[in-house]
């Protein structure tokens, strides 16, 4: 019951600045580097994917589109351009 315990000092007293940068800093720059390094590697990535996709997704050609049969082509007597009309006057 009588044992002996050992003491603990506990600093009490406000942190100075320049140890809150000193510990924040560099964790702060761990983070803003892999940041910057993980958009720089997206950013590249789609680059290179807008570059070298399109090669080999190639969209069917115009004349193509109508045979997939999931298009149609209407003739021109099946329809017409509706022209804009004019806003009317409240009055």
């Amino acid at each position: 019951m009588n044992e002996r315990r050992p003491r603990v000092y506990v600093y009490r007293g406000a942190v100075p600045l320049w140890l809150v940068l000193a510990v924040a800093a560099p964790l702060g720059l761990v983070l803003l580097t892999s940041l910057v390094l993980a958009v720089a590697i997206v950013g590249a990535a789609a680059a290179l994917a807008a570059l070298i996709l399109p090669w080999f997704w190639k969209r069917p050609s115009v004349s193509g589109r109508a045979a997939d049969g999931r298009t149609i082509e209407l003739d021109r007597s099946q329809y017409h351009r509706i022209e804009a009309q004019r806003p009317r006057d409240p009055q």
